[in-house]
């Protein structure tokens, strides 16, 4: 009895414990502690005909309290020329080619979300003046002078004495416009009139509104960075609130807010490439996440810190973590559905050696090999050929076919020039090394059984290990791995009948 209850309460600690812990990290972050949050590489990919004299100008992220930008030195021709105008960062390329060109520039993106409170003590007041002043004037796309949006914007104003309550009475009139994904160019009284937008029309149509009543705001421009290669920048606005510039985005729900994989290139009203017209011209922004780690307060273990600074590659890391939970999915399995496997570990291999070969190349190549060893079997029986002679021709045989295999697999496209196959062959030749055991001990019949059943466990198994939100969610709480082996001991414990067996005893189970 003893026993029972300090088994239960190691359990209960081993799968509370660490749970706590993450839920304490990720509450942590929430509250606004954590540094850096999202970290992108980011290229511009610029492309042209030969022939052509060519001027080329874009803008580069700055540094600021949100974002931190590393240019890397660049190398070539094509270095350009990167000079501030006004708030902004530009870069520019000039020059002839007499052969088609492709420009690229790269950069490191680290960024973090950063959101403002507007406190509803700040009255509305309508003349502002000073430097403020400009930004308060109407522009050719910016129509704040308009008959049609001045109304508008004093009857959605009207009552209101807090400069939060206007500003938001403008911002939840804008989201509530349709949107769209047109990329033409829109202005602010075309979005009010069409009565949809995309985030250009919606940015210029909520900056138009504020400024007609005097509140000074401004569009600012970037990219949403994400794993992508895209044509799409973004426009969102700022309102000027006290002595800060406050971020609104009224195509995504972002008040008062700018999340952390925003990054901000410019301010204005600008276009983010401009070149000579007659250029033949083609563009592309290649963005590549880095994962990094979003919760590193409080970690016992920081993976990815780890792996940065001991130049230790994440997949193997990876692997580790993916082990245990692969042997706890088979323990499952066995004890509550009742699926009988070639061991514990042997179903998580396989499915590991498949996550460098891929499902299909690695099946076939599984099943190959087990064919192999089944026909090979057939005659060293027949010769009455000792038990480890016996296994060692079939090893032989496993590795030459094995290896056409593998020949058999990149011809085809199945399997990629670059995949590592030395474990996944190591794995699968152990596998099939079992199956011959099994034939000589129970026979054939039994082996292919038992054989199939593991397969099955290994590609469930497969398909779990493969989830990147499963990968990842190892890798920034390791901590879980302590979860589950208190799930473990419970298993454990199981002496129900497993769904498997509920048909053969149900006559039993009815007296």
């Amino acid at each position: 009895m003893k026993s029972n209850k300090s088994l239960k309460l190691t359990g209960i600690l081993l799968v509370l414990v660490p749970l706590i812990l993450v839920a304490l990290r990720v509450s942590k972050q929430e509250n606004g502690t954590l540094g850096v949050q999202h970290k992108y590489h980011v290229n511009y990919e610029f492309s042209f005909n030969q022939g052509d004299f060519y001027t080329i100008k874009s803008y580069l992220p700055s540094n600021n309290i949100r974002q931190k930008v590393a240019i890397h030195k660049h190398q070539g021709a094509n270095l350009g020329l990167i000079f501030e105008e006004g708030e902004n960062q530009r870069i520019e390329w000039k020059g002839h080619t007499d052969h088609d060109s492709t420009i690229s520039f790269h950069f490191e993106y680290e960024g973090r979300p950063l959101s403002y409170q507007i406190q509803p003590d700040i009255p509305y007041v309508y003349r502002i003046g000073g430097g403020a002043l400009s930004y308060t004037r109407p522009t050719d796309l910016i129509q704040s002078d308009h008959p049609k949006i001045v109304a508008l914007a004093q009857d959605l104003a009207l009552g209101n004495t807090a400069l939060v309550d206007v500003i938001k009475s403008f911002y939840e009139f804008v989201y509530e416009i349709p949107s769209t994904s047109s990329s033409e160019l829109t202005d602010a009284l075309m979005a009010l009139e069409n009565r949809e937008a995309s985030c250009n029309g919606k940015s210029r149509l909520f900056v138009a509104l504020c400024r007609s009543m005097r509140i000074p705001s401004r569009v600012a421009g970037g990219l949403i960075l994400e794993e992508t290669s895209k044509k799409t920048s973004h426009l969102w606005a700022e309102v000027l609130v006290g002595d800060e510039w406050v971020p609104f985005d009224a195509l995504n729900g972002h008040f008062a807010f700018l999340p952390g994989h925003y990054m901000e290139l410019y301010k204005g009203d600008n276009f983010l490439i401009t070149r000579n017209k007659q250029l033949d011209f083609d563009y592309l922004y290649h963005i590549k996440k880095e994962r990094v780690n979003d919760y590193p307060e409080l970690a016992a273990i920081n993976i990815w810190e780890l792996a940065d600074e001991a130049d230790i590659p994440v997949k193997m890391f990876q692997m580790i973590l993916l082990l245990p939970v692969g042997a706890f999915l088979v323990a499952i399995f066995k004890n509550i559905i009742g699926l009988k496997t070639y061991g514990v570990f042997l179903p998580v291999l396989i499915a590991m050696s498949w996550l460098e070969m891929g499902l299909l190349a690695g099946m076939a190549l599984l099943t190959t090999l087990i064919a192999v060893v089944g026909t090979v079997n057939h005659p060293l029986e027949r010769w009455g050929i000792q038990f480890n002679s016996k296994i060692s021709a079939m090893l032989m045989a496993v590795v030459i076919a094995a290896l056409i295999t593998v020949k058999v697999l990149h011809m085809t496209g199945w399997l990629a020039a670059s995949a590592p196959l030395f474990f996944p062959i190591i794995i699968l030749t152990i596998t099939s090394e079992r199956v011959a055991r099994k034939i000589e001990e129970e026979g054939f019949k039994a082996s292919i059984e038992l054989y199939g059943t593991t397969l099955l466990v290994a590609t469930l198994i497969y398909f779990v290990l493969t989830s990147p939100s499963i990968q990842n969610l190892l890798l920034t709480f390791p901590e879980l791995i302590i979860s589950i082996a208190g799930f473990n001991l419970f298993l454990g414990k199981w002496i129900g009948l497993r769904l498997l067996e509920y048909r053969r005893f149900h006559p039993m189970t009815q007296h």
